[in-house]
């Protein structure tokens, strides 16, 4: 498992998702095919800077996310 700060976009499998929660409760989870087809982020951002792109659903801020990655099955 590689550290959060030196993963991007392109390294995450078919398998593996993205967990954003917000400091005021609501969490989302994105499926990696999500990010590149759906909101069609490049591939060489790093995942670290999606705290900084989301907007909260709930309180409607933005920068106030922390993101994890959920590994799949290798």
């Amino acid at each position: 498992m590689r550290p959060l700060y030196d993963v991007g976009i392109r390294d995450l499998g078919t398998c593996d998702f993205v967990n954003v929660e917000c400091i005021c409760g609501r969490s989302e989870l994105i499926p990696s095919t999500g990010l590149q087809q759906g909101i069609r982020l490049p591939p060489f951002m790093p995942v670290l800077d999606l705290q900084y792109r989301f907007r909260c659903r709930e309180c409607d801020r933005r920068g106030r996310v922390v993101v994890s990655i959920g590994w799949g099955d290798q």
